[in-house]
């Protein structure tokens, strides 16, 4: 009876960390130091979204949205290998992120915004659980828009790449972003539908972690090839799951 009782245990146990941690390991999906300059970037931004206050309305979609990003690459930072290289506190930075996704007027966004920028010094106040589950960081809608912007960064990389870090982030940032679409199975009805959006998921972020050497290498071809592959990934999951 004891034997069992302790099976069950570890069945929860691994269940529990199934759906917790990142279903591709971050490590294989982007450089920590990409991470980590995206994140700075995000923070920057909200800086000057949220500078003044009569204008939050006209910021709230793009304040949201930049808290899931936060979010996200603060969730991969915590379960990447190289997270021991943070000099931030990455567990209470998703935290904020996920208060200034939430975010409902502009004295919400400033007091999360503070929080994230506290997190970003290495300073945390309370407690803030490594382990969070990837499909509850960013909404899908968020999500899509997020990487459609990126997109269109990438598009001027075809022309020519300088090999910059900077040029780097949007491939970077989407591959993150293409581990929490994979998480998320609400678009998807029965385990047919759930292998194609899991493999359309997979392809598009090997394309974008792909395409991260091809910039850092200013290999044009493979940037080409990279680029291209990533879109034909979005239009088939379009094309499979769109209403």
């Amino acid at each position: 009876m004891l034997r069992l009782v302790a099976f069950a245990v570890l069945g929860l146990l691994a269940i529990t960390s199934a759906k917790t941690g990142a279903p591709i390991p971050p490590t294989q999906v982007a450089p920590f130091e990409l991470i980590t300059a995206d994140l700075e970037a995000k923070l920057n931004t909200l800086r000057e979204l949220l500078a003044d206050p009569e204008k939050f309305s006209d910021h709230e979609e793009r304040i949201g949205r930049a808290g899931g990003v936060i979010a996200c690459l603060a969730q991969a930072a915590i379960e990447h290998d190289d997270h021991a290289k943070a000099a931030y506190a990455a567990p209470a930075l998703r935290d904020a992120g996920l208060q200034l996704r939430d975010a409902e007027d502009h004295a919400e966004a400033l007091a999360a915004f503070q929080s994230a920028e506290q997190a970003w010094q290495g300073k945390a106040t309370g407690e803030h659980a490594r382990e969070h589950a990837w499909n509850e960081l960013m909404g899908m809608y968020d999500l899509m828009e997020e990487m459609n912007d990126r997109n269109g960064g990438l598009s001027r990389t075809l022309r020519r790449s300088r090999g910059r870090i900077e040029e780097q982030l949007n491939a970077s940032t989407n591959a993150i972003l293409a581990i929490a679409m994979l998480a998320d199975h609400e678009y998807v009805s029965d385990d047919d539908e759930t292998r194609e959006w899991e493999q359309l998921s997979r392809d598009y972020q090997q394309a974008m972690t792909s395409l991260i050497k091809a910039i850092r290498d200013k290999d044009q071809a493979k940037i080409a090839e990279y680029y291209q592959a990533g879109n034909r990934a979005c239009d088939k999951c379009h094309e499979a799951f769109r209403d």
